[in-house]
């Protein structure tokens, strides 16, 4: 799969047109694949599904006009776009909580966890671009595991390093962004 879909990209890249049709199939199988591994992980009530994840990502990606250089260039974007949509849709539930205007109403458990899995979202994508300023390969590994929900394997495989690596970071980065979360309390 990791040389098919490299290939694929430079054959579109040399002007190859057919390739476009197959490499579309190809990535969004495996855009669907990586957003329901990430929305498994959310709750149940969430209003973004997996499906309109990948569709909003494709089409962030594929709009852009951006030249791909390899799949791990074109997944790390992927994985910056479904970052961006979770995190857009967090904050908008949260505005749209607030009221905008309308009566209060009394609240459930039930909407005590939705705004706190929002909340969540919103304080890992803040602690994260704090991270990112630090060390970009940590905060590359958590783009890739928090927001797409990839594993150690898929993700050695996409940046070039082996799976200790990754844990290793990856233990380190929950850390520090555990410790830059508490702070934000």
């Amino acid at each position: 799969m990791v040389d098919e879909v490299t290939r694929m990209l430079n054959a579109m890249e040399s002007g190859d047109p057919g390739q476009e049709r197959a490499l579309l199939e190809v990535i969004y199988a495996e855009l669907r694949s990586m957003a329901a591994g990430k929305m498994a992980g959310e709750r149940t009530d969430h209003t973004l599904q997996a499906t309109a994840l990948v569709n909003e990502a494709y089409l962030r990606l594929a709009g852009g006009g951006q030249d791909w250089k390899n799949r791990s260039h074109f997944f790390g974007a992927a994985s910056e776009a479904m970052r961006r949509i979770l995190v857009e849709s967090a904050r908008r539930r949260l505005r749209d909580k607030r009221g905008a205007g309308e009566r209060p109403e009394p609240l459930d458990e039930s909407q005590h966890m939705v705004a706190d899995s929002d909340q969540r979202i919103l304080r890992v994508n803040e602690a994260l671009d704090e991270l990112e300023e630090q060390d970009l390969e940590r905060a590359r590994i958590v783009k890739l595991r928090y927001f797409v929900g990839l594993e150690n394997r898929e993700i050695a495989d996409l940046l070039g390093v082996n799976e200790r690596t990754v844990r290793r970071h990856w233990e380190q980065a929950k850390l520090w962004l555990y410790q830059a979360i508490k702070g934000q309390d």
